[in-house]
This record gives C-alpha cells, sequence and structure tokens, in this order.
C-alpha cells in the first residue's frame, strides 16, 4: 500500500461506498444475524463491533496476489483504519442502552 501514490486510488465514489459497506451495513447485518440465530446481550454487542473492524492487511495482499482490485482494498483498509476507532467507540458507547 506505500507503493501506491495517492492515499485514495480508486476514486472518492468507491472509497465512499466501502466505507457505507463497511461501517453501517456490516452492523445491521451482523445485528439481524445475531439476533436471528438467538443471541442476546452482551454477546451481540460484540459481534455489532467486530463487524465495525477494519479490513485486516492480509485481505489486500490476497487481493494483490490474484489482482482482485488491490487499489480498493488498500482505500479500505487505509481509510478504515483511520476512522475505526472513534466509530467504534461509538458503536461501543451507543450500544450500551440495549
Amino acid at each position: 500500500m506505500a507503493q501506491q501514490d495517492k492515499l485514495i486510488p480508486c476514486g472518492p465514489s468507491l472509497t465512499f461506498l466501502g466505507l457505507v459497506l463497511k461501517f453501517v451495513l456490516d452492523p445491521i447485518a451482523m445485528t439481524i444475524g445475531s439476533i436471528a440465530v438467538g443471541l442476546r446481550g452482551d454477546v451481540v454487542r460484540v459481534a455489532i463491533i467486530q463487524a465495525a473492524v477494519p479490513q485486516s492487511i492480509t485481505s489486500f495482499m490476497f487481493a494483490k496476489e490474484y489482482g482482485l482490485h488491490p487499489d480498493v482494498l488498500s482505500t479500505a483498509v487505509i481509510i478504515g483504519m483511520l476512522i475505526s476507532v472513534p466509530l467504534i467507540i461509538l458503536f461501543y458507547v451507543g450500544l450500551q442502552g440495549l
């Protein structure tokens, strides 16, 4: 990822789509799935927060190795790392009321 010319090589629209998928739809899908299988309480909260954790470097390495849009995934990794900590804290605080 450090070899790229730009911080966001895939453009703003794909970046925004990736952020929405990761930080909005992933927690929603995890909530629905957790409730569907009967999870309750702290287990659901942990599962939702885990869904908001950013992509790993390993997923970028596989994408680069197999030529599967590594520029998009590198953007997801970089931007995800930058904004994930505040968002995860907000998820944690917001889920305290459940």
